[in-house]
């Protein structure tokens, strides 16, 4: 799928895009935004380097990864005003140039042949950490969107068809953080051998025991664990400070947890949060990865040696982020929508008054949610 607004076939180099498109903003580039190769009768866009950064200037260095030419010529277009802009149409092309180069931000579509973009914004965290990495996705790729979040802790997941003040925004701030927050020396995997639990306090959201009895057989008895079987005492749990971990179901008493997930993080940025679910809502999880930064998502049934893993690593990211607070930057969450405030206090009261919606009602909605975006060419 591309963007909803890109240019034209017309003119494969200098292809203008509608002015109001991008408020009038952009203006024709004075080099080709992606350079290309004729062969067996197709066009094929090539890793493009820029022509570096103008004397007396100082712009971020961005990578846009695509296999389609015209998604790269409408990032190209976006970005070049602000940035020092480089394409690639391929994983490998990309990871030739991120090992070459310093770049403040890598943006790349999801869906690509050989490899797909949440391998290669995995293997861009461990070539170069300091590179914020910002996933192009649709709302269809529901296991791509959990693999980029546990193995490559994506900073953004934008959706297709991209707007291009929502983008460029994205960007903008993707590549300040990446400016003003530390780098890395070394992101290693965490194990239960390498990292230590002990002073974290746990909180466990969820009103069945099964997750706590799991916690604790993970962490031992040395490590603090709060339970909380509503929402709403999960929030009064953060009247006495100290918990650092949260692991959540996605659904606790037949409520949504996404808004107090979300107003958590936003409240207590160094909160580390683990979450669990059935769910295969793309939508929801797009939304709890920009607004609440979780950290692994866990498929039910969990089992205990990747809830160990999920803790451990929760541990690590804690322990970065006490060593250099300057971290908790490349973590910033987008803010939530309208009314969040007032969404959030109806989510916490007591379950017994919110009783659960009919799985076969939320069915039907999403259904019917669907129908409406297949019918103008949007799903």
């Amino acid at each position: 799928m591309t963007p909803s607004v890109h240019p034209g076939p017309a003119d494969r180099r200098h292809a203008p895009l509608p002015a109001a498109a991008v408020d009038g903003a952009l203006r024709p580039p004075r080099r080709h935004a992606a350079s290309m190769r004729m062969g067996s009768g197709q066009a094929r866009a090539q890793p493009v380097r820029a022509t570096g950064k103008p004397p007396g200037t100082s712009k971020s260095r961005v990578l846009c990864v695509d296999d389609e030419p015209s998604i790269l010529r409408s990032l190209t277009w976006l970005l070049q005003k602000q940035f020092d802009v480089d394409t690639a149409s391929s994983g490998a092309e990309a990871m030739a140039l991120v090992q070459a180069a310093s770049y403040d931000v890598v943006i790349s579509d999801q869906r690509m042949p050989g490899m797909m973009g949440s391998e290669l914004l995995r293997e861009v965290r461990r070539v170069s950490p300091r590179s914020m990495r910002i996933l192009l996705t649709g709302y269809s790729d529901l296991q791509a969107l959990l693999r980029s979040v546990n193995e490559g802790e994506v900073f953004r997941f934008v959706n297709k068809p991209w707007k291009f003040p929502e983008l460029l925004q994205v960007v903008e701030e993707a590549a300040r953080i990446a400016r003003e927050a530390p780098a890395l020396i070394a992101l290693a995997d965490p194990s239960d051998a390498t990292v230590d639990l002990k002073g974290e306090r746990i909180l466990v959201v969820d009103d069945q025991p099964e997750m706590a009895r799991l916690v604790r057989e993970a962490v031992g008895a040395a490590v603090g664990l709060v339970r909380a079987t509503t929402l709403a005492a999960a929030e009064a749990a953060f009247d006495n400070p100290g918990i650092g971990i949260i692991v959540s179901n996605m659904r606790v008493g037949g409520v949504d947890a996404s808004r107090l997930l979300k107003q958590l993080k936003a409240r207590h940025p160094a909160v580390v949060a683990v979450v669990y679910t059935d769910a295969t809502d793309a939508i929801d999880v797009i939304g709890l990865i920009n607004q609440a930064q979780i950290l692994r998502f866990l498929p039910k049934p969990v089992k205990p040696t990747t809830l160990k893993l999920a803790l451990a690593a929760a541990a690590a990211k804690r322990q970065q982020w006490r060593d250099n607070p300057a971290l908790l930057q490349r973590h910033a969450v987008q803010q939530p929508g309208q009314a969040p405030r007032e969404a959030f206090a109806g989510d916490t009261r007591p379950a017994a008054l919110q009783p659960p919606r009919p799985a076969t009602l939320a069915g039907l909605g999403r259904r019917l949610a669907n129908g409406w975006l297949r019918l103008f060419g949007r799903g």
